[in-house]
Parts: C-alpha cells; sequence; structure tokens
C-alpha cells in the first residue's frame, strides 16, 4: 500500500476518532458541572422560560413528535431500515444499526444508574420515570437518526436529496432534543449529555465502518 493510501485512510478515521473523543471529554464535563448549583439554577430558569409558549397546541405536538425516539417507535424504524440496507447489499450496516441502538440503550442505563440525577421538579407534561441525566429520547435519537445519515447518505446519488436526508436527520434530532425540556422531563444539560453519548456511537460506528471497508 502506497504512503499516499495510508495516509488518505488515516485521515478518514481521524475526524470520526477526534468526534468520538470530543464527546467523551465534554459528557465528562456535564457530568461535574450539573452538580454545581449556579448550573442547576440555570437549567431550572430555561425550563421555566419557555412556559410563554407553552399552549395546548404545541404541547399536543411535542407530546407526540417526541415519541419518534421512544423504544418501540425506533425499533419499527430500525426495521424499515435494515430491510432497506439489505436491498443494498450493506451487510455491516444491518448489523451496525441495530446492533448500536441496544449497546446505546444499555449505556443510557448505566450511566443514568451512575450520575443519579432526578428529574425537574416540575409538573411533567408526559409520564416519565427513573433518572434524568443523560436524557435517554436525546441519546436514542443522536444515535439512530445519526447513523441513519451515516449509513444512508453513501447511497443517495442526487445531491439535493443527500441534503434534504442530512437536514431531516438533524432535525428530527434537535426538535426531539427540544421536546424534553419542553416537555419539563429533563434539564437542557441531559439533552446535551445525551447528544455527546449519541455522538459517541456514531463516530465508533464511521470508525468501525472505516476500518473494515479499508482492509477490503
Amino acid at each position: 500500500m502506497s504512503a499516499r493510501k495510508k495516509e488518505l485512510q488515516s485521515n478518514t478515521v481521524t475526524p470520526w476518532l477526534w468526534l468520538s473523543l470530543t464527546c467523551v471529554l465534554f459528557f465528562l464535563i456535564l457530568v461535574i458541572a450539573v452538580r454545581q448549583p449556579a448550573v442547576q439554577a440555570l437549567d431550572r430558569a430555561l425550563i421555566k422560560s419557555l412556559d410563554p409558549i407553552r399552549t395546548p397546541s404545541i404541547v399536543a405536538f411535542f407530546s407526540r413528535f417526541t415519541d419518534f425516539a421512544s423504544g418501540k417507535r425506533l425499533s419499527v424504524i430500525i426495521a424499515l431500515f435494515m430491510v432497506y440496507l439489505l436491498v443494498y447489499k450493506r451487510y455491516l450496516s444491518v448489523i451496525i444499526l441495530p446492533l448500536f441502538f441496544l449497546l446505546e440503550r444499555r449505556t443510557n442505563a448505566v450511566l443514568k444508574d451512575w450520575v443519579m440525577r432526578d428529574r425537574p421538579p416540575m409538573h411533567h407534561l408526559v409520564h416519565e420515570t427513573g433518572y434524568s441525566f443523560p436524557s435517554g429520547h436525546a441519546m436514542n435519537a443522536s444515535t439512530v437518526y445519526g447513523l441513519l445519515i451515516l449509513l444512508v447518505l453513501p447511497l443517495i446519488k442526487h445531491r439535493w436529496i443527500r441534503v434534504l436526508w442530512v437536514v431531516l436527520g438533524f432535525s428530527m434530532i434537535l426538535l426531539v432534543g427540544f421536546s424534553r425540556p419542553f416537555l419539563r422531563v429533563h434539564y437542557f444539560t441531559d439533552i446535551l449529555a445525551g447528544y455527546c453519548a449519541g455522538g459517541f456511537f456514531v463516530g465508533l460506528s464511521a470508525i468501525l465502518l472505516n476500518s473494515v471497508y479499508r482492509k477490503r
């Protein structure tokens, strides 16, 4: 293998490695930050600041939209895209998508039991139980929709559809994340932590994909 080819392959993996490491570092910073009274006060203030836009219609919208990152809804979405990826013979992607979702779900449970942060002491607009940090919905959304961007994008030929696909994926991640503090079941720092954890899994998936296809 030429030195130039090795350099190109290394450059392909490096950004994803930096993404994964940055996500881990920022997550650990958040773990420390959420124990600080000033950060806790800011978190509560940010949730209360959304009160003026909590109209019945918007609450109803986000109460339904947030389910796009629930385990049941994502299981259906993952199954559908596994079939899609099978049609294109992307066998590694078919394995990665459900595998990393299951790993992410287990990791979320472990992290919540480690940090043990209670949910906001406010009237919740949807029913939720368990600890708050990191947000499971934010982690679900960033992992699954991030992976769908990563795995499906190479199969899309038209540039404008590729752009639309990326915009759609990030919109799902951001809107699901916003829905959680809007519905008073999470703090904004919970959402950021969920994004970091999800970003780590997406970065890890990209590194795995690049490593396997590089050997081929």
